[in-house]
C-alpha cells in the first residue's frame, strides 16, 4: 500500500489522493452494506465510480486494501485518543478518557470496527493489524505505571481486551451501553 506523498505546504489533496481516499470511502461503505466477505474490488470500484485499474495503481490486492481501511481507522483512533486525553496526566483519568474516546470511534466508524473484527481470521491480515492492536494497548503503559500497577503491560494487554468486548457489544447494540463503560471506569478505580 502506498498513499500519495504529500507535502507540508499542500493546501488541497491531489487527484490521487482523493481518488486513494475515495476508494477508502466506498470500501467502508461496501463493508458496512456487506461485511468483509462482499468486500470485493469490483465492488469498491463501482462505488468509487472508478475503472477496476485505478484500485490496482493504489492498492498491491484486496488484503493491502483492507488493511489501508485498517490503517486509517487506528489513524482516526490515536486522534480521538490524543485529543481526549491530552490535559490529563498518566493515570486512571487519562486511560478512561482515551477508552472513551476509542469506544466512540467505533460506534461513528462501525463499519470498519466490524470489519476488521471480521479480518482477525484472515492470515494475510493478522500480523499489520496485531502490530498496530499491540502499539494501542502500548500507549496505557505510563498510565497503569503511574496507578502503581506491578505488571503495566500485562495490565495493558487485560484493558484493550475489556476495551474490545465493550466494542463488539455497542456495535451489537448499535449505541453507547453506559453500564459496560461505567464498569470499565470501577475496574480502573476511576
Amino acid at each position: 500500500m502506498s498513499a500519495p506523498p504529500t507535502s507540508a505546504t499542500e493546501t488541497a489533496p491531489t487527484s490521487t489522493h482523493r481518488t486513494y481516499e475515495a476508494l477508502l470511502d466506498a470500501g467502508a461503505a461496501v463493508a458496512d452494506h456487506d461485511g468483509l466477505a462482499g468486500l470485493s474490488v469490483n465492488r469498491v470500484v463501482a462505488e468509487a465510480g472508478v475503472a477496476k485499474g485505478t484500485f490496482y495503481v493504489h492498492f498491491a490486492d484486496r488484503e493491502t486494501f483492507v488493511d489501508a481501511l485498517h490503517a486509517r481507522f487506528h489513524e482516526r483512533v490515536a486522534r480521538a485518543v490524543a485529543t481526549a486525553s491530552a490535559d490529563t496526566p498518566p493515570g486512571a483519568e487519562h486511560i478512561v478518557r482515551g477508552v472513551e474516546a476509542y469506544l466512540d470511534v467505533c460506534l461513528a466508524d462501525r463499519a470498519i470496527k466490524a470489519l476488521a473484527l471480521e479480518a482477525r481470521t484472515e492470515a494475510a491480515l493478522t500480523d499489520s493489524m496485531s502490530a498496530r492492536h499491540e502499539r494501542a494497548a502500548a500507549a496505557a503503559i505510563p498510565s497503569f505505571k503511574a496507578m502503581g500497577w506491578p505488571d503495566a503491560k500485562a495490565a495493558a494487554q487485560l484493558l484493550a481486551a475489556m476495551t474490545s468486548e465493550i466494542a463488539i457489544r455497542e456495535l451489537d447494540a448499535g449505541r453507547r451501553l453506559p453500564g459496560a463503560r461505567r464498569a470499565l471506569r470501577r475496574f480502573l478505580g476511576a
